[in-house]
């Protein structure tokens, strides 16, 4: 007599929760993913053997051709930054006064600028094919000689718009003028901005990080 065989049922997995996690997890990290920017001006900074990481900073560059410009990572306070600029210099720069509240945002949008004051309402009605060429080719820098201390004006303004706690650090590129380094910290000094930091990299691993200047603060 046959040996009665049973019947075997396969088992069936759904994956259908298992495939809602996984999308839910993708989307997750792609919305909270922060992407490092590239870098407009782009400078080899000298090293040093000590460092101090700093945050909450407007950042002064200047690329090897000595032109400066000014960095900031927060949107709002960009955006509050400039408003300051047209609120408490707007008797100077009447430019930064007449802003539109569209250029304002498209101002915001932008962590480092290199424009003089008097043609940001041209620069800030570009579209964005014209801007990108405008920041890869163009960009002159920010005034910051005697007769226009608009650098000065624009770290003041970020320290209005911050009630004072913003840092003020200065990248300069190791081929740079140090002529122009000197003017930077000359027209800090003629606004009663003594303190200021050095920004470096880190000699033993490459790494960019702030330092301390050395009698700067």
């Amino acid at each position: 007599m046959p040996k009665i065989k049973p019947k075997r049922n396969n088992p069936v997995i759904d994956m259908t929760a298992m495939c809602d996690v996984s999308f839910l997890l993708l989307t997750f990290f792609i919305l909270t993913a922060k992407f490092k920017p590239q870098s407009i001006v782009a400078v080899d900074v000298p090293t040093a053997r000590s460092t101090t990481q700093i945050d909450n900073v407007i950042t002064i560059t200047l690329n090897k051709e000595g032109k400066a410009f000014i960095s900031l990572k927060e949107k709002a306070t960009r955006y509050a930054m400039l408003e300051q600029l047209g609120e408490k210099y707007g008797e100077y720069y009447p430019q930064a006064k007449a802003l539109t509240q569209n250029q304002k945002e498209f101002f915001a949008l932008t962590d480092t600028w290199g424009t003089p004051i008097e043609d940001m309402p041209r620069v800030l009605s570009m579209d964005g094919l014209e801007f990108k060429k405008y920041q890869e080719d163009v960009m002159p820098g920010i005034p910051f000689d005697s007769a226009q201390n608009q650098i000065a004006s624009w770290v003041q303004a970020a320290r209005y718009a911050t009630e004072g706690k913003i840092k003020i650090g200065i990248k300069a590129d190791k081929d740079a003028p140090v002529q122009n380094v000197k003017e930077i910290i000359n027209r800090l000094k003629e606004k009663d901005i003594y303190r200021f930091l050095l920004i470096t990299s880190l000699a033993t691993s490459g790494d960019a990080a702030p330092a301390k200047a050395e009698g700067a603060e």
